[in-house]
């Protein structure tokens, strides 16, 4: 069976392109007789990024990164989805497979079309995911498009194959879940040199209490809320010296909207001194962080997954995360879960964990242990498993 991928959201530092880097990268490292990859990149990303063997790799000429042009606030011309739409016909495949909706782009093939929707987020709450109208309706027209074409459909979660079902009335036999995992960097680490060391970076010391973010500042994520929680938190004076570490983009730009609102806010409540932005940094360093940090927050009106819960939960720290996803049944006993809109469960959750040491270990253990279980190699497994299945469904 030839298997064509949708490889142009390798580059996006974001969830897509972790899920498409950990997923193709554990495919093609556990090689399988019956399957032959063909992976179709734009030349940008094939340049930038060093791309795993044991593929056969179609580079595209294209004006602008597809990751890039094919975000929330931007679009890709159409003679750059020519050149892909043009460079998969000229393929013979048996299958081909989108990891994301966002670099989807046009297909004239008689290949099984398997599309990756890893959330409804923008469905849901299109007012803070898009700048615009403009950006709703063209990104609306772009998934009717993807899913018209689409024979199946791959998400990450049992959380989001019932949203998609909701929103697009699919069936559930079509839609398919290939998880999601913490790559191998994200670990207990004994060296408390090297914590020490990537906490001086930010300000902070092995004895500062602070919690983490990961991701980008978009309104979704959440974080006015939690920021003025913060601000309630820190007046009393047994949680004063509590900070909050921001780890991920922190400029405002296609990916990460909300930046310059999040900053602002940080000003307006006086917690400059208290509120840290590291910007984008290696996951080794996130790693280091996430190991000294007492939690990882996450209060987001909804996560698809919620990666950055599950990085954490491998470095043995507990997660306060929005009930709004699948981390209540994926990460059970490992944290606390939240109704996004209520600010007093969150209020009451850092409190727990900033005022009970005991209880704030507990959860971190079971948190890695709940995590060990999640792996990509056992995603991998999964995608060849419906792989199998499309050639059963249609011999």
């Amino acid at each position: 069976m030839r298997v064509g991928i949708d490889a142009t959201c390798w580059s996006n530092p974001r969830g897509y392109g972790r899920y498409a880097r950990g997923l193709l990268t554990a495919l093609l490292e556990q090689p399988s007789p019956q399957h032959e990859y063909v992976l179709f990149v734009d030349h940008h990303t094939f340049s930038q990024f060093t791309m795993p063997e044991g593929a056969q790799y179609v580079v595209v000429q294209t004006h602008e990164s597809p990751t890039q042009a094919a975000s929330a606030e931007g679009r890709r011309s159409f003679a750059d989805m020519w050149a892909m739409t043009k460079a998969v016909a000229r393929t013979p495949l048996d299958v081909f497979f989108f990891p994301s909706v966002y670099t989807y782009f046009p297909l004239v093939t008689r290949a099984r079309i398997i599309l990756g929707i890893h959330d409804v987020i923008a469905e849901d709450y299109p007012q803070v995911v898009f700048p615009d109208r403009r950006q709703y309706y063209l990104w609306t027209l772009k998934g009717v498009a993807a899913r018209l074409q689409a024979n199946y459909i791959v998400t990450v979660s049992d959380y989001a194959r019932e949203g998609i079902m909701r929103r697009f009335k699919w069936p559930q036999h079509k839609i398919w879940i290939v998880g999601e995992a913490p790559d191998s960097v994200f670990q207990p680490i004994e060296d408390a040199r090297k914590v020490e060391d990537a906490l001086v970076e930010f300000g902070l010391n092995r004895s500062t209490r602070f919690m983490m973010c990961l991701g980008g500042l978009n309104p979704h994520k959440n974080l006015k809320m939690l920021l003025e929680v913060m601000a309630e938190l820190r007046a009393e004076s047994e949680f004063s010296d509590v900070h909050l570490l921001l780890v991920g983009p922190a400029e405002t730009d296609t990916f990460t909207p909300g930046a310059h609102n999040i900053r602002a806010l940080v000003q307006q409540l006086g917690l400059e001194d208290a509120v840290h932005f590291t910007g984008f940094i290696s996951d080794e360093a996130v790693a280091l962080l996430l190991n000294a940090a007492r939690v990882l927050v996450m209060p987001s009106l909804a996560e698809g997954y919620g990666l950055g819960a599950v990085e954490a939960a491998a470095c043995g720290t507990p997660v306060i995360v929005t009930q709004n996803s699948p981390m209540p049944q994926i990460l059970e006993g490992g944290g606390l879960f939240i109704d996004p809109l209520k600010s007093d469960e969150l209020q009451t959750a850092l409190t727990t964990i900033f005022s009970d040491e005991s209880a704030r270990l507990g959860m971190g253990q079971t948190a890695l242990n709940r995590s060990r279980a999640l792996t990509w190699p056992h995603a991998a497994d999964q995608f060849r498993s419906l792989l199998e299945r499309t050639e059963q469904e249609n011999p």
